[in-house]
């Protein structure tokens, strides 16, 4: 029997393979991720922020220590010796050369315009002052803000009114027979801030100026405006290593040439002072050969010199009055110690010194506390019966024969 031809089956076709890639379905963020990358947004923003505040905060705060350190005032070499420097070694001191010697304080002009000494004060010739040496008084301790004073007797050789340190003399009230005391503002001038309070103090007080000092000649002009005395402060050589007189500072080792130099230059400075006060110098002081060529210059230029008496062992006072300078000396330190009790007793020494002997120099520096006590204490000794007055009035008084 014939089969019937049956059809092959067909295989069924492969599904084609689509070129498209499929795509992974797309996970949807849940609100912990967005919350997680808001809080990293706003933390780096608050860090920014921060950070930007941190650096104007120690940029202000330098500004103001900055201004704080240029208004502070300086650690003055009071009590000798220091154990470190007390000065800056960056005195900024002018490029330009000092001015010219005419009109200028110590240098007289004849008749004829040339640069000349008053005959009073002696010759040209700063050999024509060197003598002998004057024998050595016995030494003593002087322990700070102790009366250092020698002998009053002072005598110099006569002279006219015009020597500077007649000129220049601060106007002094009339004491009659009260006892009378004069203040002395000395390290003057660097601290520009305070010295500009000092000149407001009631007076008359005497302000020595350093002379590395900026802007020396408006300052003393508006002491002097004010009723004040003006001094040049010279730096001379303390008996420490370690403590930093300052710019041109006479050393014990220097030549006559080079001393003679220094305080030239020193004294050109400024115009309008009486006369100088050593700033430090326990060694320069003692030192009797170096303080001749001193009183040399001082009797030429017609100054007087207050001896600050920073040691026991200076011939300041004793070399100025063998070579006819008008001299005083340092009763009282004020404050040797930045201390408004301490400073506060030493006023009443000042005033005792004042009542025994009749007369008292007290020197201080221009600090607040002195400042501030000075500023009380100056209205009430007249009522306790004594009378300011500038150290040109005391060297007056206490002189037996000043004329020079």
């Amino acid at each position: 029997m014939a089969r019937r031809a049956t059809t092959a089956k067909r295989k069924k076709a492969a599904p084609k393979k689509s070129s498209r890639k499929k795509t992974a379905p797309k996970k949807k963020s849940g609100g912990i991720g967005r919350l997680m990358l808001g809080g990293a947004f706003v933390a780096g923003t608050l860090s920014a922020i921060i950070a930007v505040g941190s650096m104007l905060e120690l940029d202000r705060a330098s500004d103001e220590f900055g201004r704080t350190s240029d208004q502070r005032a300086p650690d003055y070499a009071l009590a000798e010796p220091e154990h470190k420097p007390m000065l800056r070694k960056d005195y900024q001191l002018p490029k330009t050369p000092p001015p010219a010697m005419e009109g200028r304080t110590g240098y007289l002009i004849d008749e004829n315009g040339r640069q000349s000494v008053d005959p009073g004060q002696g010759g040209q010739n700063l050999s024509d002052f060197v003598g002998t040496p004057p024998p050595s008084r016995p030494k003593q301790e002087i322990l700070p803000g102790d009366s250092g004073s020698d002998s009053p007797a002072t005598t110099v050789a006569p002279g006219g009114n015009d020597v500077p340190w007649r000129k220049y003399a601060a106007l002094a009230p009339d004491a009659g027979q009260k006892p009378v005391i004069a203040i002395v503002i000395d390290d003057a001038g660097l601290d520009q801030p305070r010295t500009a309070r000092t000149t407001e103090l009631p007076g008359p007080i005497t302000i020595s100026y350093l002379p590395y000092a900026r802007d020396l000649q408006p300052q003393v002009n508006a002491a002097r405006k004010a009723g004040h005395e003006v001094m040049l402060h010279m730096p001379m050589e303390p008996s420490s290593k370690s403590v930093d007189p300052g710019p041109h500072a006479l050393f014990a080792d220097f030549d006559r040439q080079k001393i003679l130099s220094e305080m030239n230059w020193m004294l050109d400075r400024f115009d309008g002072y009486v006369g100088v006060n050593n700033h430090m110098g326990s060694k320069f002081t003692a030192d009797p050969e170096r303080m001749q060529i001193v009183m040399e210059v001082m009797k030429s230029r017609g100054l007087l010199f207050l001896d600050s008496r920073t040691s026991a062992k200076s011939v300041g006072y004793s070399t100025a009055n063998q070579f006819g300078v008008p001299a005083i000396t340092r009763d009282v330190f004020i404050d040797d110690a930045d201390d408004a009790t301490k400073i506060a007793e030493m006023l009443e020494r000042t005033e005792r010194v004042a009542a025994k002997q009749g007369y008292a120099i007290a020197i201080g520096h221009p600090r607040d506390l002195t400042i501030s006590a000075l500023r009380k204490w100056i209205p009430e000794i007249e009522a306790r019966g004594f009378v300011l007055v500038p150290v040109t009035d005391i060297l007056r008084r206490s002189s037996q024969s000043v004329t020079g």
